[in-house]
């Protein structure tokens, strides 16, 4: 069984609006228009891969908002705090309301490596495949051994599939999302036409993953291109895009995120890891909470000498985040009604 890529079915509402704004057809679109205030341009990116429309990927402003300007402080003393604690080598911070637009981003030029958020990547191409092909998540697949080496050793582990056993693409699918499995992400990747995910990279205007994955690295705004694409239905069906975020809301990783925000707290994430001889350990961790039912975007990276460290770094960085977000919707998003906790 080979799955393959085909094109996009668009909407009416999204053709209307592609002709609507007398959108100039490209494979990718970025557009800078003079916003209402005037002092800031926004970035439009368009979904690319098609001959006649061009559907709208995101619109935001290119300048950072000064709404986050105490959030943003905060977080740059505490990322100070942490690295001279050797807690951290280096991290990265990007935040996006999704109501209002505004973003802010720490660090965001430095460049990382994925690691298992390319598995976010993956299960885009997968459910793109899906949609053109009916009934492909529940056509089984049988796990023999891979060859040695393939398989990248983990520092967190959780139940992993079994050579012998058939599985669905479905429980594939979660498996690698809920579980971060490896094995199940290679069955997965073995079987998926080998230029799926990066014409999804193309279309959605990143460039293009290395094959060498010690070269490939990615920046905290890129990354959270990916969870944009999720959460805006941009690429995927509606139905498609909430069955993504619905595996990621049930992710097992508590060390990052599900420490640092209230047991309660309402999120859709993915954490990656990534080692290698000679380099410093990585972990990073990225997705959609809410507070109440208003959704922000968040990706913290990291890189240091000790991954548990960087796990509680992780959970002190989101703890702060929710933690002044939290405090600032309840006191009517003022912007000088509360200073930096």
């Amino acid at each position: 069984m080979r799955i393959h890529l085909h094109p996009i079915v668009v909407g009416w509402v999204a053709i209307l609006i592609a002709f609507g704004l007398g959108v100039v057809v490209s494979r990718q679109l970025l557009l800078s228009e003079e916003s209402s205030s005037g002092k800031c341009n926004y970035r439009v990116l368009r979904v690319g891969g098609h001959q006649w429309i061009s559907p709208l990927l995101s619109a935001e402003e290119e300048c950072e908002s000064e709404y986050f300007s105490l959030l943003k402080a905060l977080l740059s003393r505490q990322i100070d705090s942490l690295q001279r604690a050797g807690n951290l080598k280096e991290a990265s911070v990007y935040l996006r309301d999704f109501e209002t637009g505004r973003w802010m981003s720490i660090n965001g030029s430095a460049r990382y490596h994925p690691a298992s958020l390319m598995k976010v990547a993956l299960l885009i191409s997968v459910l793109k495949a899906a949609e053109a092909q009916p009934g492909l998540l529940q056509q089984k697949i049988e796990y023999t051994a891979p060859p040695p080496g393939v398989i990248q050793p983990q520092y967190y582990l959780f139940d992993t599939i079994q050579v012998g056993q058939s599985y669905t693409v479905a429980e594939l699918l979660e498996r690698m999302m809920v579980y971060s499995d490896n094995h199940a992400t290679w069955l997965l990747a073995s079987r998926l036409n080998p230029q799926s995910t990066p014409k999804l990279f193309t279309d959605i205007g990143l460039e293009v993953p290395l094959q060498d994955k010690v070269h490939f690295t990615m920046s905290a705004p890129e990354i959270a291109v990916l969870f944009k694409v999720i959460f805006n239905a941009s690429y995927l069906s509606a139905e498609s895009s909430e069955y993504a975020a619905q595996l990621m809301a049930r992710c097992a990783f508590a060390e990052g995120f599900k420490k640092g925000m209230p047991q309660n707290a309402r999120m859709w994430h993915k954490f990656g890891e990534w080692r290698y001889a000679g380099h410093l350990y990585e972990l990073h961790e990225a997705g959609v909470f809410y507070i109440d039912k208003h959704p922000y975007l968040v990706v913290i990276l990291t890189r240091g000498v000790n991954t548990d460290r960087q796990a509680q770094s992780i959970a002190t960085l989101s703890h702060t985040l929710y933690d002044w977000l939290y405090r600032r919707e309840r006191s009517g998003n003022s912007v000088s009604s509360l200073s930096a906790p």
